[in-house]
């Protein structure tokens, strides 16, 4: 008999796609209207508060976020209901980080359901398959021991050279065809800082510190100013972001801050000095291009000697002013880009049923074999 699986989150065209692909010998069942339910479920007060910190879209007034919060419990209650009542085999839900999707993992939990989560990777054309969440809740080891101890060439077969060549090779910058504007970077000494898409997870979850995109703008304009006297930050908005922050950058009149959305974003990290950001992939991809990294905010990437944490403004600051001489190990960023590449399937694999829920069970089967090995 096929696994009962129920499917939460999948809305998109490229999220119907994966799922399609991901269930199709699997006995499947998605929801794709979450409905309301009175009847009050286990621990909805709670759960309820904690989606409505991660949604998407916050209302603006008091009356109107009151008004959101109890939309969210009537459709954990819903949820919750649903998965009482179907006992599926296993969830699979996409990010289950924000908003109802959230609430799909935490009635899951509250169950003690089986769940899958999907979502796009960190590394470019890659997907996210986890039995303990997305990002900082996968599964990777986030113990820089794990890496240590790991055997010489244990992931030899996976690297990340193939993917920055092909990157430099058919990545454009974003106007098409000028390639002077790679070029006029070659004369500038700046840091990069990339943009995150301000309601997104990565920021309102894993954000550390940092309380928004605002507030980071407004750290990044006091730590700018400690960097050496002819390097400057330069900032790229995310092309998502439903919202820009231009007039903010300018109302700093802070010639160390320059906002830069002409330049492609492999340009911008590198011809830079380096990379800052809250935990975007951006700095994920400067590993591959050897450059130093300092995160703001919880990344999946960063531990041991492979980045800087700023833990505060002040320790911002400091990495500023110390920035030309920040250090990282190439070692440990090697053997956790390759098990990154081992960890993360690539998204046509997925997509074309070559890569498939056996797969992500021997998958398992050799990490469990490694972790076990190691204690």
């Amino acid at each position: 008999m096929s696994e009962r699986v129920l499917c939460f989150g999948f809305n998109t065209k490229f999220q119907k796609e994966l799922i399609a692909a991901w269930t199709s010998e699997l006995d499947v069942k998605t929801v794709d209207l979450v409905l309301l339910s009175r009847k009050s479920c286990p621990n909805v007060e709670r759960h309820s508060n904690t989606a409505l910190k991660s949604a998407r879209r916050i209302p603006d007034s008091a009356n109107g976020e009151k008004l959101k919060l109890r939309f969210l419990k009537l459709q954990y209650n819903w949820i919750y209901q649903q998965l009482e009542k179907s006992l599926p085999d296993r969830v699979l839900i996409y990010n289950g980080l924000n908003g109802v999707n959230y609430l799909v993992s935490a009635a899951c939990k509250e169950l003690e359901l089986p769940q899958l989560y999907f979502e796009r990777a960190p590394l470019q054309d890659r997907v996210q398959i986890d039995s303990n969440g997305v990002n900082f809740q996968s599964s990777i080891p986030t113990d820089i021991e794990f890496y240590r101890n790991l055997a010489e060439g244990e992931f030899a077969d996976y690297s990340g050279a193939d993917y920055v060549n092909a990157h430099l090779v058919t990545d454009q910058p974003t106007k098409a065809g000028d390639r002077r504007l790679s070029e006029d970077l070659c004369s500038k000494s700046y840091v990069f800082c990339p943009l995150q898409v301000p309601r997104d997870t990565q920021v309102t979850v894993f954000g550390g510190w940092i309380k928004n995109i605002p507030h980071l703008l407004d750290s990044l304009n006091t730590a700018s100013k400690q960097l050496p006297e002819d390097v400057h930050l330069r900032i790229k908005e995310h092309p998502s972001s439903p919202v820009s922050f231009e007039q903010r950058i300018e109302s700093y009149d802070n010639p160390k801050l320059v906002l830069d959305n002409e330049h492609d974003v492999y340009d911008l990290v590198a011809h830079s000095q380096g990379v800052v950001t809250i935990n975007s992939s951006v700095g994920l991809e400067a590993f591959l291009f050897d450059k130093p990294v300092v995160t703001i905010g919880r990344a999946l990437y960063s531990f041991g000697d492979m980045t800087t944490r700023a833990i505060d403004v002040d320790s911002l600051c400091e990495a500023m002013v110390n920035f030309p001489s920040l250090d990282w190990s190439r070692l440990e960023r090697d053997r956790f880009v390759k098990f990154l590449f081992f960890w993360f399937p690539p998204m046509q694999a997925v997509l074309n049923g070559k890569y498939t829920l056996n797969d992500m069970r021997l998958r398992d089967q050799k990490f469990r074999s490694l972790t076990d090995g190691l204690s």
